[in-house]
């Protein structure tokens, strides 16, 4: 039997890279799965958003379906609960309308598309009773991780609140 030929220096390295590659990506998968592994109750869930709340000077409250509110300048925001999905997280603020007319219905459905269209991850769309809701919603790897864009997710949702009354006034 014949002795392998020896692999060049530079050939034996593109031989191995890829290998190095592929073990280091079943070494990140591996960690990822074990996050994704790991599962929160309702309760954890409340208390990991409602103390971000607290630091951030305001008070939240545990509604009756479990959700984390909080009030601010005069809006009330509300953090989704969603122990199914704990990797998923969603922040509302919502109006009641006072006109429910079909007019202003249609009005307000053209100041959600311009919110919608024009303010990056919040959307907006009408409830079942006609009134405004906005949500910005995004994954995020362990719940906690909320608070490294919790800042702009609240400035995300008050430029399309600014952007809907702007169209709902304006026109534009």
């Amino acid at each position: 039997m014949m002795d392998p030929v020896p692999l060049h220096p530079r050939r034996r390295r593109a031989v191995i890279a890829p290998f190095s590659r592929l073990f280091a990506s079943a070494a990140l998968l591996g960690a990822c799965v074990t996050l994704h592994a790991q599962t929160y109750n309702q309760q954890q869930l409340q208390e990991i958003y409602a103390s971000h709340v607290v630091a951030e000077s305001m008070r939240p409250e545990i509604t009756n379906t479990g959700n984390v509110r909080f009030r601010r300048d005069n809006r009330n925001d509300v953090i989704h609960v969603d122990e199914r999905d704990a990797r998923y997280f969603r922040m509302t603020t919502a109006f009641v309308a006072d006109d429910k007319s079909p007019a202003m219905r249609q009005r307000r459905l053209e100041g959600c598309n311009a919110a919608t269209s024009e303010v990056k991850v919040v959307k907006c769309f009408l409830d079942e009773d006609g009134d405004p809701t906005f949500a910005a919603e995004r994954f995020v790897i362990v719940p906690g991780d909320f608070k490294l864009s919790f800042g702009r997710t609240l400035r995300a949702l008050d430029s399309a609140c600014d952007r809907f009354a702007r169209r709902m006034t304006d026109g534009r």
